[in-house]
């Protein structure tokens, strides 16, 4: 009992000054979609994540850790937010929130009365604040289709990622190959624009390919590979989105595909631990359902269709997916490492049903998301 009892004392001195107040119902005027908004009470006043707030009204954020401000754009306006403070800037004017910006453990959290003014001073059309719900008016459900997909193959150029033991296939030939047969079924069939982070053999580092997503506004990444192993007897599927590796075999995938950036330069190496690249982290979180739900078509319709074996979906911090700001993926086909399937994966017949089957998620993935939408 006595430890039990110093169990809750220790629990509510950790979270006793943070705790989840109430939380808003979230919907959508002319769309099925629905949402949340949890409402987090600090040292007694009310506070909102602004990366839910992002969330909810899909926005973006930009984070300037020198001079020490955050602007968050909603309906292609801006709010600026400064540390500590307790003004919000909007168009010429400035708004006193009557409680400073605070900012815990990477997220910035602010006063609840900026919902307020949201719906009575920011954006009376769009906004309405309803007896514990929000209600909010997009002008166009139309740009928040899935739109624009970029497919990323694997290495490139100097790193060759996986070589094969017996034919000495190299990853980086057979994913590009994958991505862009993938790339013409997307095409074909379904109307929206696909990018594809490298069309040749070429180096293109780890913050590059995420870089060029979030510029080109894309609503899916897809990151395509080929596994290895030291066990030359591993074999079969598995599909990974971003969270901390939950085995010893996600790690070991993690610390292989992370591997490549021995290939970067000191700047982009730094990049991977600096204080706004973590902020990048939190802010994918965002999207970790929508990107488990992906993975789980994607991997159902690689084993379905290639008939390997089914090692399911897995999570790792993958550099790659850490600075996507959409549902992101990352696809290992099948093993190089294993002699067998190194000769699958030189087969055109295997690598288009590899493309096709990764294809078939995306659309299964992007008709139930635009349905709600």
């Amino acid at each position: 009992m006595k430890i039990k009892r110093y169990l809750i004392i220790v629990l509510l001195l950790l979270f006793g000054s943070q705790l989840w107040a109430k939380e808003y119902a979230v919907s959508y005027l002319n769309s099925t979609r629905k949402d949340h908004l949890p409402v987090m009470e600090i040292e007694g006043r009310n506070f909102i994540n602004l990366y839910d707030l992002e969330r909810i009204f899909d926005g973006s954020i930009k984070a300037d850790q020198k001079s020490q401000t955050i602007d968050l754009l909603i309906f292609e306006k801006k709010c600026e937010f400064s540390f500590f403070n307790n003004w919000v800037h909007f168009g010429k004017h400035s708004y006193n929130l009557h409680n400073d910006i605070q900012v815990i453990n990477g997220s910035f959290y602010v006063p609840e009365y900026f919902l307020n003014l949201c719906a009575v001073k920011f954006f009376p059309e769009e906004v309405v604040l309803d007896d514990g719900s929000i209600i909010i008016n997009f002008p166009s459900m139309q740009q928040y289709l899935i739109k624009t997909i970029v497919l990323d193959p694997g290495h490139g150029g100097k790193d060759p990622g996986a070589v094969g033991r017996i034919l000495g296939l190299k990853e980086k030939d057979i994913v590009l190959n994958i991505a862009k047969k993938v790339k013409a079924y997307l095409e074909k069939n379904l109307d929206v624009k696909v990018l594809l982070t490298r069309h040749d053999d070429r180096f293109v580092s780890l913050g590059e390919r995420t870089d060029f997503a979030n510029e080109n506004k894309a609503d899916i990444f897809v990151s395509i590979h080929c596994n290895a192993a030291y066990n030359t007897k591993a074999n079969g599927s598995e599909v990974y989105f971003l969270s901390t590796a939950q085995t010893h075999e996600a790690r070991a995938v993690e610390a292989m595909e992370n591997e490549v950036i021995k290939f970067e330069d000191q700047e982009s190496i730094a990049r991977y631990t600096d204080l706004d690249f973590i902020l990048y982290d939190m802010r994918q979180t965002e999207y970790l359902n929508e990107s488990s739900e992906l993975s789980e078509m994607c991997q159902k319709q690689l084993v379905n269709t290639l008939s390997t074996k089914n090692n399911g979906v897995r999570q790792a911090n993958f550099y790659v997916l850490r600075g996507a700001f959409m549902p992101a993926i990352l696809v290992e086909v099948a093993y190089l490492s294993n002699k067998y399937e190194e000769k699958k994966l030189l087969s055109k017949n295997f690598q288009e049903r590899a493309a096709k089957a990764i294809y078939t998620s995306i659309k299964q993935f992007k008709n139930k998301y635009d349905k709600m939408n």
